[in-house]
C-alpha cells in the first residue's frame, strides 16, 4: 500500500485544523503543519494529532511555504488540502487504492475536480470556482514556482480522476483580500492565458468590460455547469472584479515591473528568494 504525507500551512486555525487533520488522519502516513507563529492553540492543537510542526515567518499566504514542506516529507506521495478544504467521502475512502493503481500505471499526480460550497446559501454549490486542482502528487515530480493561485508544475503524467471525486472548498471570499491577491498576481506574471478568444477580449478592454465578465461566468455556468443561485451571481461578480483589476493594472505597470514580472514568470520567485529553504 502506498504510503502519503500531508501538508498545510497554518496561521491561527485553532479549530479549523483540527478538524482538517481529524478528517485525513486515518488516511495518511504522516501530517506535516508549516505554521506562520500562530498566536492562538493552532500549534498545541496539530500536536496532539501527531503532526510534525515546523515554524516559518508568515508571507500572509501559504505559497512560499510549500516547496519547504515537500523537503520534509518523508513519503513519494503527497496530498495538499487548506484548513477551508475536504475531500469528498468517496475520494477519501478510495485514494490509497487510486495511488496504489497511480504507481502500477506510471502516474505521478491526481487532477481533482475543487468545488465551492457555500453554506450561507443552503449548501449551493458554486459556479467558475468548479474547477481542477492537482493536490495530490509525487513530491520529486512537481515544482511550485510562484505565489498565488499556481497549480504545481508536474514532470510526469497526470491521471484526470472523474467528477465523482472532489474536493470541497468552503470560500471566505472578501475585496481586501482579492485587491492583495491581484497586486502580487501582477507583479509576479508576465502573461495571462486563456483558451478562450473572447475572453482574452474582455481582458483587453479592462476595466470597461467588468459587467461582460461577470455576464460572461453567468452564461458560462447556465449553459455548462447547471449550477446556479444567488450564490453564483454573487461570486462570480467577485471573480469579475478579480479579473479586471488584474487586467487594468497589467495595462498602467511600468516598463520595469513588466520587465520584473517576466524574469518572475520565467524562473520563479521561489527560486529567486531561496523560499525553499
Amino acid at each position: 500500500m502506498v504510503k502519503v504525507s500531508f501538508i498545510t500551512f497554518t496561521k491561527n486555525s485553532g479549530i479549523k485544523l483540527k478538524i482538517l487533520l481529524e478528517h485525513v488522519k486515518d488516511i495518511v502516513d504522516e501530517i506535516i503543519v508549516i505554521d506562520g507563529y500562530s498566536t492562538d492553540n493552532t500549534i498545541e492543537i496539530a500536536k496532539s494529532l501527531g503532526a510534525k510542526v515546523y515554524l516559518r515567518k508568515p508571507w500572509g499566504f501559504v505559497e512560499p511555504d510549500r516547496m519547504f514542506a515537500l523537503k520534509k516529507a518523508s513519503y513519494d506521495w503527497i496530498l495538499y488540502l487548506d484548513d477551508d478544504e475536504r475531500l469528498n467521502n468517496k475520494l477519501k475512502n478510495e485514494l490509497k487504492d487510486i495511488l496504489d493503481y497511480c504507481e502500477k500505471e506510471g502516474y505521478d499526480a491526481l487532477s481533482i475536480l475543487r468545488i465551492d460550497y457555500d453554506r450561507r446559501c443552503n449548501g449551493l454549490v458554486l459556479g467558475s470556482f468548479y474547477n481542477r486542482q492537482i493536490r495530490v502528487f509525487k513530491k520529486d515530480k512537481a515544482l511550485y514556482k510562484g505565489l498565488i493561485h499556481e497549480l504545481p508544475l508536474i514532470r510526469g503524467r497526470v491521471l484526470e480522476l472523474p467528477e465523482e471525486y472532489y474536493i470541497l472548498h468552503f470560500p471566505n471570499i472578501n475585496l481586501r483580500k482579492l485587491v492583495k491577491y491581484a497586486y502580487i498576481e501582477v507583479l509576479e506574471k508576465y502573461k495571462f492565458i486563456t483558451k478562450s478568444k473572447f475572453k482574452s477580449i474582455l481582458w483587453k478592454l479592462s476595466p470597461f468590460s467588468i459587467i461582460a465578465i461577470w455576464f460572461y461566468y453567468l452564461i458560462f455556468n447556465i449553459a455548462y455547469k447547471k449550477l446556479f443561485g444567488v450564490c453564483t451571481i454573487k461570486n462570480e461578480f467577485y471573480l469579475a472584479i478579480y479579473e479586471t483589476l488584474i487586467h487594468t493594472l497589467i495595462k498602467f505597470r511600468s516598463v520595469r515591473r513588466e520587465i520584473i514580472a517576466k524574469i518572475i514568470s520565467s524562473h520563479g520567485l521561489i527560486q529567486i528568494l531561496n523560499l525553499d529553504q
